[in-house]
């Protein structure tokens, strides 16, 4: 098992994994009447090792191999990974991983579109929320920025339950600096 001191925080789900050489491609998801099934394969450099797959039935998520070996390392990948220094069941971790690649795909698009990404987590911090706003994100840095003026009504009216607000820099995610009587 890793160190836990040696675990790499992943930006987006904050998920701590004990190496970054396992990437995911071909995500599809489709809307079910209990939920969203999603599939992903899961590639280490150019081998594809396994497809993590949800049904979309409120069941789990489930990892299918390729080989034997890509079991047992996958399970000692997912074994391994925390978050907040919590160990995780495989599902978890797994789900984790599929939202950190949704993610860095909505960022990405957003940095090639000129737009920024902004999400809302609940009272016990989950992501509730995602919007795109046509506008840097350098132009949010500050409370007194025109553009927060503006967006406001969208951030309250996309999810009332939302008890915090951040956006992405391009680097990291922050803390959007809403004026003190729209939190």
């Amino acid at each position: 098992m890793s160190d836990p001191k040696n675990l790499i925080r992943l930006p987006h789900t904050g998920l701590q994994v004990p190496h970054t050489r396992y990437h995911l491609a071909d995500f599809q998801q489709m809307e079910m009447t209990c939920g969203i099934a999603y599939n992903a394969s899961v590639y280490e450099g150019e081998r594809m090792v396994g497809v993590i797959e949800n049904k979309g039935n409120g069941g789990g998520t489930w990892f299918n191999p390729a080989t034997y070996d890509d079991s047992r390392a996958v399970h000692e990948f997912v074994t391994a990974c925390r978050v907040d220094d919590q160990t995780l069941y495989d599902g978890e971790a797994l789900d984790h991983l599929i939202t950190e690649h949704e993610t860095a795909l909505q960022v990405a698009k957003c940095a090639r579109q000129r737009e920024t990404l902004v999400r809302g987590s609940d009272a016990d911090g989950l992501p509730a929320v995602s919007l795109v706003f046509g506008t840097l994100p350098a132009r949010l840095k500050s409370p007194h920025s025109p553009v927060l003026s503006l967006i406001v009504r969208q951030l309250k009216a996309s999810d009332p339950d939302v008890t915090a607000w951040e956006f992405w820099t391009g680097d990291a995610w922050e803390p959007l600096p809403l004026p003190a009587n729209t939190k």
